[in-house]
């Protein structure tokens, strides 16, 4: 079961329990859709509000610096006083939900500095 459907699943237990009724409708598995296109996110800002966590993604692309000579690539850079972080996406949740996903975040990363590993040994 997904991250998603598990949280909603102890969402509704959770909430049973504390209004002491039992929810009218059924657990219904959640199916993904094909996944959407890929799109670059080279920046990310976390901030909490004291009720939701918003992780903001975004792209941001280095200045284009044009120039024959070392010089002129400078100046070019001299006047660039700050480069734009256009978001990708913005996501609000809980802090129950962020636990969640920082703990299969966790979980994936041990997955991914396994293989990882394994690649460098192979060389």
């Amino acid at each position: 079961m997904g991250l998603l459907a598990t949280t909603l699943r102890e969402g509704t237990e959770a909430m049973a329990e504390e209004t002491g009724m039992q929810p009218l409708g059924k657990i219904v598995p959640l199916v993904w859709s094909e996944a959407g296109m890929a799109v670059l996110a080279n920046h990310a800002f976390l901030q909490f509000d004291g009720s939701l966590v918003y992780l903001t993604f975004g792209q941001a692309n280095p200045p284009v610096v044009l120039g024959e000579t070392e010089e002129e690539k400078r100046q070019q850079l001299d006047k660039v006083h700050s480069i734009t972080v256009s978001p990708v996406i913005r996501i609000a949740m809980p802090p129950e939900n962020f636990r969640a996903l920082t703990e299969a975040l966790q979980k994936h990363l041990a997955l991914v500095e396994k293989v990882e590993k394994s690649k460098r040994e192979r060389k």
